[in-house]
Formats: C-alpha cells, structure tokens, sequence
C-alpha cells in the first residue's frame, strides 16, 4: 500500500512505519524526502517538520525547510516553520524574514503574527508590532479571540494603550459579556475582580478539553515534574497508601505521580469536559465537578494529601479555595499546591494579562493561617510553564493541617 502512494504521502508513511519501531535514522531520512517534494501541502509540511523535531533533529528540520523555501513553490507554512524554529533559536534576523513571507503569503497566521510581534516587542518597536496584528485583524474581522490575544501579548510587554485598543476593538465582536469584562479587566488593569467568573472558567476549559494536553506541552507545563519533586522533599513515596486528592485535576496530568503514592485517588475540576479527559487515563477512583473557590468539599477530614497544581492561579481571593481544601484534609494532613508570583509581590494578589492571578508569599501565608494550617514548612521557587515564550516564575508551597 505505502508503494501506491505518491508524492510527499508516501516517505511521509514511511516515516510514521519507522516510528513505530525505534529506527530514528529512517524517520530522519524519509521526513526530509518529504520535504523535498515541491508539491507538499501545507498539512504534509508541519507533518514531516514534527516528526524531526519529536526525534531531536532541529538542524535537520532547518535544512529541509530552507530548501523547500528556496524552491520554485514554497508553502506559507514551510515559511511560518522556518521563522518559528529561528525564533527558538534566537535569531531574530532570520526569524523576522521568514516571518513576513509567511504573513504575506497568508495574512490570516495567527502564530507567525504572534511571533513576529513578539520581536518586534522585544526591540521596543510597538508601533510595527501593532502594524502586524492589524494585518491579522483584516484577515479575520470577526474573530475577537485573536484581538484578545494580541491585546493581552501587547499589554505584557507594557504597550497598554494599543492593548487597550484592540480590546476595544474586541468588545462588539465578543458573545460572551463575562467573558470579555473578565478578560478586559486582566488587559486593562481596570478593576480586577478577585474571582473569574465561574462559568467562564468552566467554558474555557470545556472548549479546550480534546487538546488541553498538546496545548500544556506548547507552554512546557512543568506541574507534574513539580509536584514530583515535592513529593520527594516531603518523603511521601511509592507505596505511602495514602488517601489523595487531584484538586484541579484537569486532564489527569499529575495522576502517574500520584498513583504510586495513594491507595483512593480522587480528582475534581470545575470543567466537566476536561474531567471526560481525566477518566480515560483510568486512574482516579473519583472524579467530580466543583468549584473550589464557592463550595465546601463534599466530604470533610477525607484526605491525607490534596493537591493543587496550577489551579490558585484562577483566584485572586484565596480564602474559600484554601478553607474548603483545609476542611477536606484530616488533621495532619498536607495540601501542596503552585501559585504564581515571585513571592517577593507588594500586592496580595494582581490580575495578570493572561488572564491568570499572582499573589504574595505574604499574603498566602496569612490565608493558610486563617484557613487552619501551619506556616508553611516547604516553599521552593519554580518555574510554572512558559507564557509569551517567557518562563513563567512561581511558588511550590507544602503546607500541613493543624
């Protein structure tokens, strides 16, 4: 069957063959004879640049990119590839280049628009990373969610008044008056509200649910290497039996580093569509919808340990989230959780543009305290996952229940 197929389609088969069985010299081999078709589509392109990528031949995927683009019938995407795989590497010049072809060839590329503007920003040229986001915007009139994209990358690297436009810009386009109140609060800096809305929160993870995973590791979420390592730190090791509970368990991410430590796993997430995900990794006992931030557990003193990684994030007030996970440990039992921030924060917690919370190591302290739990024994600074390409800095904090 692989012999039929013609053009790109069949090194392409042949690469995804050589996958399956360990043989990295031929998936190398066949995803650059790939590339070398000029009649590659655009879906066949990125195809064969992951596969080189999954297999740590970036220098590889760079020479077969730069040839299809100096070809006779280059791809916007070979293009979009090139500049995105530069960028990583730091070469803002080459980046920048092949960035604009892949814009002008497809003005509509809300990555390489991103990109682009990302170098523009860094160069403090706000004025031509504005310029490219109005490109985008003429090729997508309708789409509000790529205006609040731009708004929230220009307004974190402190261009406010053209984030402030383009949220205005947003705002007729959006169907969700909430949502965007929510999400131009974060953008602005205009009055803040200490918790998201809930249904927002809920949506937001519903819509995402089916590629939640691919989109952490786009961020390079690092929540299960953290949380491992603080299981470790606290000597909670395989074979502890304990009784754990997933807090914001999303997907199932921090299951493979829980199981070993527990005898009933249970997750909850306010999302039901992203719980759907959880259960098919099959390692929870049970799982349930609630929102942390409004509703007590429904069993209290259940759990030797609750868990919470990357999840205090969505609130600004901490004082519910962090009551209702004290009332649902037995006593001595331990929370660990990440929260984002340096610790070194003057505010008690701030909205940031991506929609997300920072709060003070101050302040976490005192609504641990009022929550029932000891100061804190265990507070490592880490780095969350990446925002804007950016790593992300933040707190891994062990706190036990008095």
């Amino acid at each position: 069957m692989v012999e039929s197929l013609s053009g790109a389609r069949a090194p392409l088969m042949k690469a995804a063959l050589a996958a399956e069985v360990g043989d990295l010299a031929a998936v190398k081999t066949q995803a650059l004879k790939a590339l070398s078709f000029p009649e590659i589509s655009g879906i066949e392109l990125v195809k064969a640049v992951e596969m080189l990528l999954e297999i740590g031949q970036e220098s590889a995927a760079l020479r077969g990119l730069r040839k299809h683009c100096e070809g006779r019938a280059p791809r916007a995407q070979g293009f979009a590839q090139l500049g995105a795989l530069h960028f990583e590497a730091g070469k803002t010049g080459p980046a920048a280049r092949a960035l604009e072809r892949a814009l002008k060839m497809n003005p509509g590329d809300r990555q390489s628009a991103f990109l682009l503007a990302d170098l523009r920003l860094q160069a403090a040229l706000r004025t031509e990373a504005e310029e490219v986001w109005h490109r985008v915007f003429a090729a997508r009139p309708a789409d509000t969610d790529i205006r609040l994209r731009a708004a929230s990358q220009m307004a974190s690297f402190g261009a406010h008044d053209a984030a402030t436009r383009f949220v205005a810009e947003a705002e007729p386009l959006h169907d969700d008056p909430k949502e965007f109140a929510f999400m131009a609060a974060a953008i602005t800096g205009t009055a803040p509200p200490p918790l998201p809305d809930p249904g927002y929160i809920a949506r937001f993870f519903d819509r995402t649910a089916e590629h939640y995973n691919a989109s952490l590791q786009g961020v390079q979420y690092r929540g299960p290497e953290i949380l491992s390592a603080g299981l470790a730190a606290l000597s909670i090791t395989p074979g502890a039996s304990l009784s754990v509970l997933d807090a914001g368990c999303g997907s199932g991410l921090s299951a493979p580093v829980l199981t070993p430590v527990a005898q009933r796993l249970d997750g909850l997430d306010i999302s039901p569509g992203i719980l759907e995900e959880a259960a098919k990794t099959g390692a929870y006992n049970n799982l349930f919808t609630h929102d942390l931030a409004r509703a007590s557990l429904p069993e209290p003193e259940a759990y030797d340990l609750v868990t919470a990684m990357d999840v205090l994030i969505y609130c600004g007030d901490l004082t519910a989230p962090l009551t209702n996970m004290a009332q649902a440990l037995k006593p001595g039992g331990r929370l660990f959780f990440t929260a984002e921030g340096t610790g070194k924060d003057s505010a008690d917690w701030a909205l940031t543009p991506s929609g997300r919370y920072r709060h003070s190591l101050a302040y976490i302290n005192d609504r641990l305290t009022a929550a029932g739990f000891a100061l804190p024994a265990h507070v490592t600074s880490v780095t969350l996952r990446n925002e804007f390409r950016r790593p992300v800095p933040g707190l891994a904090i062990a706190a036990t229940r008095t």
